[in-house]
Formats: structure tokens, C-alpha cells, sequence
């Protein structure tokens, strides 16, 4: 199952607008992520999965998205092998030092230029927001994450069985993952 992912300063989030809110549960509403404390206000969407970003916290009682793997090291080991130890670490450092160096491709800078002209209302604009929305938005963080399913609670219908399903995790250190993959 593909879900949405919502990028905020500290966390891409997998959020649920179906689920109900509960107290001591994590949402996110106007990019804001905080703790219900109490019910009875506009409390935004129910977090069901996050990845902390920037050293962030993780969110207790909320399941964790896998770490986002750079392709740097499948690339180093598609050119120079497994054999040549010194020539992947070399590809990795000049990989990581040019991402340094060059942080915005010719595709990153078309994009916010778009941005820009396509602002509305360009005249009244509070400059120094846009600037920051248009430059967040050049980072390259997956849009979407595919998670594994797999069948739980079997319900009998009459004419055939029909299986619920939810996400595939496994449990690591930081907490209860979710196994899939960001595109």
C-alpha cells in the first residue's frame, strides 16, 4: 500500500484523516506536530508512521519509517566491485563532498524559478517566507512510501473469505519499523 508522506521541519509522517483522535495521540496539523492533551478542538491528522529528521525525537507509541539510504554506496560498488575497498570509499567521499559542493541540480533550480513566477499575487508577498518555501522545497525528501502488507483478522463472508491487512514491521531498537520503500 503506497501512503502520502507529509514533510514538516522535523519528521516525514504517514498521517490517517480516518482515524479517530484520541488523547496522548501524536498529530499534525498547519505542519505542527504535538501530543493531544485534551479532545475537543481541531486537533489535525493522526500520525501512524514518522521518520525523525534533524536529530528530532522520535514520537512515542507511533510506529518509525526506515532510515532514507542514499544509493551512494550501490552506485560505488556498481562501479568498482566489491573487490576494490579503497575505490568505493574514494566514489563514496568525492560522491558526498560534489553533494556538498553542488547542492541544487539544473532541475532544482528550473523548479523554483516555476515557483517563483508562479506565486500569486507576487506584489504582496512576505519575501523572506517565500524564500524559506521555495528553498525547503529543493531538498530531496521521497514524496510517498510503499509498505509491505500482510494479512491479519480473517473475516467470513458467505460467498468467500476476505483478509484485512496491515503495514509488515520488524521490531529494531528505536521501536516497531515498518518494512518497505520510499519513492
Amino acid at each position: 500500500m503506497t501512503h502520502k508522506l507529509i514533510k514538516t521541519d522535523n519528521y516525514l509522517l504517514v498521517v490517517d484523516d480516518n482515524k479517530g483522535i484520541e488523547e496522548n495521540m501524536w498529530t499534525v496539523k498547519d505542519g505542527k506536530v504535538r501530543e493531544v492533551s485534551y479532545l475537543g478542538q481541531d486537533n489535525g491528522y493522526a500520525i501512524i508512521a514518522h521518520l525523525p529528521l534533524n536529530g528530532s525525537p522520535i514520537l512515542e507509541g507511533v510506529d518509525l519509517l526506515p532510515p532514507i539510504e542514499d544509493d551512494v554506496k550501490k552506485l560505488a560498488e556498481i562501479h568498482w566491485g566489491n573487490v576494490h575497498r579503497s575505490g568505493v570509499l574514494g566514489f563514496i567521499e568525492g560522491y558526498n563532498k560534489a553533494r556538498e559542493k553542488y547542492k541544487y541540480t539544473e532541475e532544482d533550480v528550473r523548479k523554483a524559478i516555476t515557483m517563483a513566477r508562479d506565486l500569486e499575487d507576487w506584489q504582496d508577498l512576505v519575501w523572506e517566507y517565500e524564500y524559506d518555501d521555495i528553498i525547503q522545497s529543493l531538498h530531496q525528501y521521497p514524496t510517498e512510501f510503499e509498505c509491505e502488507m500482510i494479512p491479519c483478522n480473517p473475516i467470513k463472508y458467505t460467498t468467500e473469505d476476505h483478509l484485512d491487512v496491515e503495514p509488515k514491521t520488524i521490531t529494531t531498537a528505536q521501536g516497531i519499523q515498518w518494512v518497505g520503500k520510499y519513492k
